[in-house]
């Protein structure tokens, strides 16, 4: 019986030592990558496009408004914002007396957009003097836009202009 327990064990043996030899590693490497980019947002805010209400013909003080751009770019990211002249501008250089809202009937006032509060600097589109240099935060900005009407002397009707504002980054 030795003999049948002894065989068994080296044939037992003999058969792990087959399969050991068949196992066989093999390695390999590979990379894990992300590309990371600068982003930027803007949008005008709904509830803040400048309107400056309802306003009775009159040629004396001009009439005052404010809206605002939210901004969201990622944290460090320098940004400018520009706005284009609008739809009805007198030319295509964006300048504080040239924009104007029609009222579709060939009738048109002038108006500005301004970066400061005191309606010294307008919007424009050249980057350095005329657009407003910014750096993300990773959160929503709230950029001002001041708006004003030098005059309200124009016939009756309702006014409008489309301005495109771009953010570079």
């Amino acid at each position: 019986m030795h003999t049948l327990n002894a065989l068994a064990l080296v044939t037992t043996l003999a058969l792990a030592g087959i399969a050991t030899a068949r196992a066989a590693t093999q390695t390999s490497q590979f990379q894990v990558r992300i590309v990371i980019t600068e982003s930027c947002d803007i949008q005008a805010v709904a509830a803040s496009d400048l309107d400056f209400g309802t306003l009775a013909r009159a040629t004396g003080a001009p009439a005052d408004t404010q809206g605002s751009l939210e901004v969201t770019c990622s944290s460090g990211t320098p940004y400018t914002i520009g706005m284009n002249p609008g739809a009805n501008a007198t030319s295509t250089t964006a300048a504080a007396d040239n924009r104007r809202m029609s009222d579709g009937n060939n009738n048109f006032i002038a108006y500005g957009l301004y970066r400061d509060a005191g309606r010294q600097d307008f919007w424009g589109e050249v980057v350095g003097t005329d657009t407003l240099a910014g750096t993300g935060t990773a959160s929503a900005q709230s950029i001002p836009v001041y708006g004003r009407v030098p005059s309200t002397d124009a016939p009756a009707g309702s006014y409008s202009d489309t301005v495109v504002a771009t953010i570079t980054y």
